[in-house]
């Protein structure tokens, strides 16, 4: 499985130290002319590189393990795999991009009794690990001490729960970028580090402690630095063009957007999660926010975003194939049952979205630079809010470092 997604992708380097970024020698004499720098970075051509391999009669699966920094065993594992069950070298090029297609591959063989067996299986830790964060997947050592106490069967219900928690730590780091890049690169990289110690229920802790801390230092702020009455009615260009709820027939819940700061705080309200913190995402363009009701009564709450694939430019243009649900929650931020009415009717809504039967807008600018409240650079506010996060998330780690 992994030959094919090695002769594909663009993207292999030579195994370098992680600490202090130089080469690790090759094991095998024969190979070691393939390490060349260039720019400070080690490419590989790996294609020549398995050639050399079968043509000198290596071991490949030594070869693979130490090309990936892999157990062996992991890839003996992956060797035994079915591609019917894995999918195929294309379908993980294009789900990971052309410069990888294996890190969930390898991840996956490398979890013990948790392994995926089969194809549903597979299906389930895919479809979990692309829902961690970045800032999470980059920092996690081992992924086994991570779930520790987590289940091992992936049918179990518990899974769509957990990955909820893990999207939350996002919140975390975007607030830190309302300090900006350079003045909290070391924080950064600190909280990278101290998630990658974490076992699942730790992080879980952490995220409900962000959140405490988070809603506190908004309010203390907004004491503070009164917000501009006017600005809790100020819009932020709409995802639906038709602003008027849209019914579900199938369960009759309804979708209604939610277009300004009062909206969250309404909803927040009503459904006790931490929607209300979120106006300084959709002003910035970053997401889309909806309501499923039932008798005009919130029952969850959705977030959408727009995310290019990792084999397109930058500056592509978003189409409705970019459409993504970055997350649903009910009542006090629990996940919608798989079965539920409101998880059938987000799911009819987007097929709905996707075909185009609803119209809608994916032109989503970014406003908060032109807001007093969240302009880059002039905001009191804003920066504020950003070094109190900072300072909060410094002296978390410092208590439990």
């Amino acid at each position: 499985m992994l030959v094919p997604v090695l002769v594909v992708s663009h993207g292999v380097s030579w195994p370098t130290d992680p600490e202090h970024r130089v080469p690790v020698p090759s094991p095998w004499v024969s190979l070691q002319e393939f390490c060349v720098c260039c720019e400070g970075e080690y490419p590989l051509d790996a294609d020549t590189l398995l050639g050399r391999a079968v043509d000198t009669g290596l071991p490949l699966n030594s070869v693979l393990a130490w090309l990936f920094s892999a157990p062996k065993s992991a890839i003996t594992f992956l060797g035994q795999q079915r591609v019917y069950d894995t999918g195929s070298a294309l379908s993980r090029l294009n789900a990971e991009g052309l410069d990888s297609g294996w890190n969930a591959l390898i991840a996956g063989a490398q979890l013990g009794n948790r392994r995926p067996t089969n194809k549903t299986e597979w299906r389930a830790f895919y479809s979990f690990q692309s829902s961690i964060p970045w800032q999470v997947l980059v920092s996690l050592g081992d992924m086994n001490n991570f779930m520790k106490g987590c289940p091992t069967d992936w049918a179990d219900t518990a899974w769509p729960e957990i990955a909820a928690k893990l999207v939350d730590i996002r919140e975390l780091f975007n607030n830190l970028d309302r300090v900006g890049n350079r003045q909290t690169v070391g924080t950064r990289k600190r909280l990278r580090k101290f998630i990658g110690l974490l076992t699942y229920r730790q992080l879980s802790n952490f995220v409900d402690a962000f959140h405490d801390a988070h809603a506190d230092i908004r309010t203390r702020l907004e004491r503070e630095i009164p917000p501009n009455p006017s600005d809790s009615l100020t819009r932020w260009p709409g995802f639906l063009h038709d602003h008027g709820p849209i019914t579900c027939a199938a369960t009759g819940l309804k979708i209604v957007e939610l277009l300004c700061p009062d909206d969250l705080d309404r909803e927040h309200s009503s459904m006790g999660h931490c929607i209300d913190t979120y106006d300084y995402r959709a002003y910035s363009g970053d997401c889309r926010l909806l309501s499923i009701r039932s008798d005009d009564h919130p029952v969850a709450s959705i977030e959408i975003t727009l995310m290019l694939s990792r084999n397109e430019a930058a500056t592509a243009q978003y189409t409705l194939k970019h459409l993504r649900l970055a997350q649903i929650r009910g009542s006090s931020n629990q996940t919608p049952a798989p079965n539920s009415a409101s998880m059938k009717a987000v799911e009819w809504f987007l097929a709905s979205v996707r075909s185009g039967r609803i119209a809608t807008n994916l032109d989503w600018p970014n406003l908060a630079k032109k807001l007093d409240r969240y302009a880059d650079k002039a905001s009191i506010y804003n920066i504020r809010f950003g070094e109190e996060v900072v300072g909060w998330a410094e002296r978390y780690m410092g208590r439990r470092l």
